[in-house]
């Protein structure tokens, strides 16, 4: 029962943790502006 309890903990804490990293992690939607200079 507690290693059932534990392994549920486990899961419920590393669906947070990914939920989390992928809220904060945009590089994939991120387009920096382009400098003037280098338009041309």
């Amino acid at each position: 029962m507690k290693r059932k309890l534990m392994g549920l903990i486990v899961t419920l804490l590393s669906f947070f943790a990914l939920a989390n990293v992928a809220s904060a992690s945009t590089v994939i939607s991120y387009q920096p502006e382009l400098p003037k200079s280098l338009k041309k």
